[in-house]
């Protein structure tokens, strides 16, 4: 059996465990999504916020460590800081997606009316959307990048 070279990179092993744990809580975040207008404005709250305890105490920061070490050794290898402009525009996509939707939180202090309800499924399915989209580029574009200079 061959042995995957991209488990010998640390920095791709890091990546790769924080994508598996990212996209579990993207699951969570989707199954959110789906109880939206089927249970208590409380409960919602309660989901809602989960997610977003998600996004600043664990989303921020890996985005934080992509932007200040991940980014600049991808655009070294690539000689262009092209190489990383598209994620780190979506990084700024994904931080606009949360911070609506932690406005539409705010709208759980009481029972939503339908057209709030269906604003705040919107932004959990947007903010999954981006999020999945953003870690599937990542793992097909920039990994490899990374693996190629070891």
């Amino acid at each position: 059996m061959m042995k995957d070279p991209m488990v010998d990179v640390p920095e791709h092993s890091f990546a790769e465990r924080e994508h598996r744990e990212m996209s579990k809580a993207v699951d969570r975040m989707h199954e959110t999504a789906c109880m939206v207008g089927s249970v208590s404005a409380d409960e919602l709250t309660r989901a809602v916020q989960h997610t977003l305890d998600w996004a600043s105490g664990s989303l921020e920061p890996h985005m934080g460590w992509e932007e200040s070490w991940l980014f600049p050794e991808i655009d070294r290898i690539a000689d262009t800081p092209w190489a990383t402009r598209m994620l780190r525009f979506e990084h700024q996509q994904i931080r606009q997606r949360t911070n609506r939707l932690r406005a539409d939180q705010r709208l759980l202090h009481h029972e939503p009316d339908h057209h709030q309800v269906l604003e705040l499924r919107c932004q959990l399915f947007g903010l999954e959307a981006v999020i999945r989209a953003h870690l599937e580029r990542e793992e097909a574009v920039l990994f490899p990048l990374l693996d190629g200079e070891r």
